[in-house]
């Protein structure tokens, strides 16, 4: 009996102790350095958590040099969109699909007056009669085709034009391969430049010098520092 009557005093004595703000904040503070250290005691000692990446971040981390090389030499633009730089695929498309069309039809056009020229050549020796026969007689619709568009033409101006569409389509042959190689050259390097950071600490610097001024822009790059492996 008095044991319990001990009881019910100590506890009217808590919450009478509990009514004052002094008393409140010591019990704050214990259940706040409780937790606290409950929370330290999960996380094993000497265990480093990872860094936390952004979603862009972890675009550029998984992007690597070799791999934009090789995917853009097997496919032009597949090294842009590995990058995540789509923007650049119109004008990767545009360059060769215009050059790829100039190919085809300066070839047929090369063809076509190749054939009239050869028809027409031969042709002028049977007229004079150095030949009996004209041994590319086979070409004569060729000849007529371009006869029918410009009337009749002598040998030399149909190979002056034959010489221009074989040049044209050499051109853009080369045209095309170069546009091959800046693509795979461009992916490389924008592969590369994704691990630097350009800082916000941009400055410009003034520097008088006889007859007038210098001026100079100051662009701090800092390169990033990934974990895990890339991507090949």
């Amino acid at each position: 009996m008095c044991r319990s009557l001990a009881a019910v005093h100590a506890i009217n004595n808590l919450f009478y102790m509990l009514k004052r703000p002094i008393a409140r904040l010591f019990v704050l503070g214990l259940l706040i350095g409780c937790g606290a250290r409950g929370s330290v005691a999960q996380t094993p000692i000497g265990e480093i958590q990872p860094p936390q990446n952004s979603p862009q971040e972890e675009v550029k981390r998984i992007t690597s040099p070799r791999g934009a090389l090789w995917r853009s030499a097997v496919a032009p633009g597949w090294g842009q969109i590995y990058n995540r730089q789509y923007v650049k695929l119109p004008f990767v498309y545009a360059a060769l699909g215009g050059l790829i069309y100039n190919v085809v039809t300066a070839h047929q056009d090369y063809i076509l007056y190749r054939e009239a020229f050869q028809f027409k050549a031969f042709q002028e020796q049977v007229d004079s009669g150095a030949l009996e026969s004209n041994p590319r007689s086979s070409f004569e619709n060729s000849y007529k085709q371009v006869a029918a568009e410009f009337g009749a033409v002598s040998s030399r101006p149909l190979e002056a034009q034959r010489n221009i569409f074989r040049r044209s389509r050499d051109l853009s042959f080369v045209g095309a391969g170069l546009v091959y190689g800046l693509a795979m050259l461009d992916a490389y390097v924008s592969a590369h430049l994704l691990d630097f950071d350009v800082g916000e600490n941009l400055s410009f610097q003034v520097e008088p010098r006889p007859g007038g001024i210098s001026l100079k822009a100051l662009v701090p790059l800092e390169r990033r520092a990934y974990g895990g492996l890339s991507y090949r």
